[in-house]
């Protein structure tokens, strides 16, 4: 029976923390800032969710954010370039097959490595991806 206690207490504590950015373990070192390419691919590389915004097929073409989970590969081998699951029960996915035009918003600060800067900080990068989302 203690056994059963304590396992419970370590699944709520971990639980309990996943929030936390400062445990992410980051794949990869932050790049040079003034090397723009490779900092926004290691920033999609680092990040698993942003802000993906279509436009509406059920507000008449206004843009429509949804916050989704991505990847851009093996953790370590990624390429910069953003991989979403989606599903057609979701808006993005019905807005996306209907026009594929989007983007996505991504910040540095989810990663924990902007200091105490506040997230609207210059110091804590932003990146927004522009094109279109293929099926």
């Amino acid at each position: 029976m203690k056994t059963k206690v304590f396992y419970c207490c370590l699944v709520l504590f971990f639980l309990g923390f996943q929030g936390y950015v400062d445990a992410r373990l980051l794949v990869e070192s932050k790049p040079d800032r003034d090397d723009t390419a490779a900092y926004a691919r290691w920033l999609v590389s680092q990040n698993s969710w942003g802000i993906l915004t279509t436009l509406s097929i059920e507000l008449e073409g206004s843009p429509f954010g949804n916050v989704v989970s991505f990847s851009d590969g093996v953790p370590g081998k990624g390429t910069g370039v953003p991989y979403f699951y989606l599903t057609t029960l979701d808006p993005t996915a019905r807005n996306a097959l209907k026009d594929h035009r989007s983007s996505l918003a991504i910040s540095e600060y989810p990663l924990g490595t902007c200091s105490n800067a506040d997230p609207e900080s210059p110091v804590c990068a932003k990146i927004t991806l522009t094109g279109r989302v293929c099926c």
